[in-house]
């Protein structure tokens, strides 16, 4: 197995954050990227991934060149299962995703460079039900909902002061745990 560079094996930096916000997360929530590629019983490391046979087992990193992380995520049976986060190319968390069987399963946000929210919707089945919201990039403040039934429909809504407030903590995670149970909290019950 072949060694990742000196600067993935330790904690990784993202380059400085031209934005004001003070706390964007950047790929260094994943920790130590050896430690990261630790691989589940029946399954071996080749190279930045996890393989038991053809299959991806275990957790994988797609780089952007041998020093950034574009994509971080687990798999079971060569299928993503878990968070998935993508990092911009500054290596700032661009947005996370948690997935079942490959698809879009529970709540998906999407960050800005400064680690503010954008977006965020709740996904059952790969397709976006419940309430989404969204924030403007420039200043911040809260711009729509959308509220999206199970046959795909979707309508604009006015939500309580509570769901405009911008939920900012989740894109500042503090560890990027692709093993995360996935948020369904959103996901309308049938």
């Amino acid at each position: 197995m072949k060694p990742l560079p000196l600067l993935l094996s330790t904690l990784l930096l993202a380059s400085p954050a031209t934005a004001a916000h003070p706390n964007p997360t950047t790929q260094a929530c994943l920790g130590n990227l050896d430690s990261f590629l630790a691989c589940p019983t029946g399954a071996q490391r080749s190279g930045t991934e996890c393989r038991a046979g053809s299959k991806r087992q275990g957790p994988t990193l797609f780089m952007r060149d041998d020093k950034l992380v574009s994509l971080a995520a687990t798999y079971k049976d060569h299928k993503k299962a878990g968070r998935v986060f993508r990092f911009d190319a500054e290596g700032r968390l661009e947005s996370w995703t948690d997935t079942a069987n490959d698809e879009y399963e529970g709540l998906s946000v999407t960050c800005l460079p400064d680690g503010r929210v954008w977006y965020l919707a709740y996904y059952h089945d790969g397709r976006v039900v419940g309430i989404s919201r969204s924030w403007r990039a420039k200043d911040g403040s809260f711009s729509y909902a959308m509220d999206h039934d199970a046959q795909g429909r979707s309508k604009n809504i006015t939500v309580p002061p509570a769901l405009m407030q911008r939920p900012d903590h989740l894109c500042q995670p503090q560890r990027c745990d692709v093993n995360a149970t996935p948020d369904l909290s959103g996901v309308p019950k049938p």
